[in-house]
């Protein structure tokens, strides 16, 4: 990937996701337009990620968003019947789906390391090829 792109201004907001797609149809959800949604989650199978994903869509979440980055997913194991369905397929579908930019890697979710995120804070998100800069508390 050769892309080069920022996004200015865009509230960084999200978390575990079967926790915000639980909230979908509450007054608890965050209406955040024009942010950047984070999103992880633990022991949960591709097909059940998808599933979140597309509520999150339906309700018209995801079309509000400039980007979408992927955190860990893990503690989950495939099995035969997932037929090679995993989360990089997850992560295919959504980007067929959305007009956001979607993102991979984010050190964070159930691991031992991970960032720090400024949530509910204005970022910048820089991307250049295959590296991607969130930055806060700045001039620009």
């Amino acid at each position: 990937m050769n892309d080069t792109y920022s996004i200015h201004d865009a509230v960084l907001w999200g978390g575990n996701l079967a926790m915000l797609a639980s909230l979908v149809g509450t007054p608890f959800l965050p209406v955040v337009k024009n942010g950047i949604l984070f999103i992880e989650d633990v022991g949960e199978h591709p097909y059940r990620v998808e599933r979140m994903l597309a509520q999150l869509l339906q309700a018209g979440v995801l079309a509000q968003q400039k980007a979408i980055i992927f955190g860990q997913f893990t503690h989950y194991k495939l099995v035969p019947h997932d037929k090679g369905y995993k989360i990089a397929s997850v992560i295919a579908w959504l980007q067929s789906q959305v007009t956001a930019q979607v993102l991979t890697g984010l050190p964070f979710g159930h691991v031992a390391t991970k960032v720090v995120l400024p949530v509910g804070l204005p970022v910048t998100l820089a991307v250049e090829g295959r590296d991607a800069f969130l930055l806060w508390g700045h001039q620009h």
